[in-house]
């Protein structure tokens, strides 16, 4: 059962909406070749804080993400081609495919997804390597971690969440 703020969705795209994480985290953590451990238990501990972060539907939201992401998350890498190239282009393809699903949101709502989703890459990109997180994004990640196969989508509500959210120094950004 989708979330209140996802009425606008059919079950189908609302379940494509619940793989999305999946990808992301696939596609930025294996881009160079390599996903390791520590990118995969960063992602999970990424959405399990977005379970409880905001107030709604948005939370709801990711409660249904997290639900076995890990092992989802596994099950997936499994299946997918090994070839980094044709994974990376595979993965591309089907994050791609949300832009219609994202546009039937309410723009407040597909705003605030299309920012948690860029955060997300920006932090799994981040999660291994480097000296203390800096530097640890790969050339390959680097191709990718904008999601430039996402249609930017901006609202000044969402926004102005954003701007709260960047202000609240009481835990980790997401």
């Amino acid at each position: 059962m989708s979330p209140e703020g996802f009425s606008t969705l059919t079950a189908q795209e609302f379940d494509t909406l619940r793989q999305v994480p999946l990808w992301i985290t696939l596609l930025i953590g294996g881009a160079d070749d390599t996903f390791d451990r520590s990118e995969r238990d960063w992602a999970a501990r990424i959405v399990r804080i977005r379970t409880y972060a905001r107030e709604g539907s948005f939370d709801e939201y990711y409660r249904q993400v997290a639900e076995n992401f890990v092992n989802r998350l596994d099950e997936l890498w499994e299946s997918l081609p090994s070839d980094a190239e044709s994974r990376n282009q595979l993965l591309a393809e089907k994050i791609a495919e949300v832009n219609p699903i994202l546009a039937k949101l309410h723009p407040p709502l597909g705003a605030l997804l299309y920012q948690s989703y860029c955060k997300l890459a920006d932090e799994v990109a981040k999660a291994s390597g480097g000296f203390l997180r800096i530097g640890a994004v790969s050339p390959e990640e680097n191709r990718w971690v904008k999601l430039p196969m996402l249609t930017p989508i901006y609202s000044e509500e969402a926004s102005l969440f954003a701007k709260w959210e960047e202000d609240d120094s009481s835990g980790l950004k997401t």
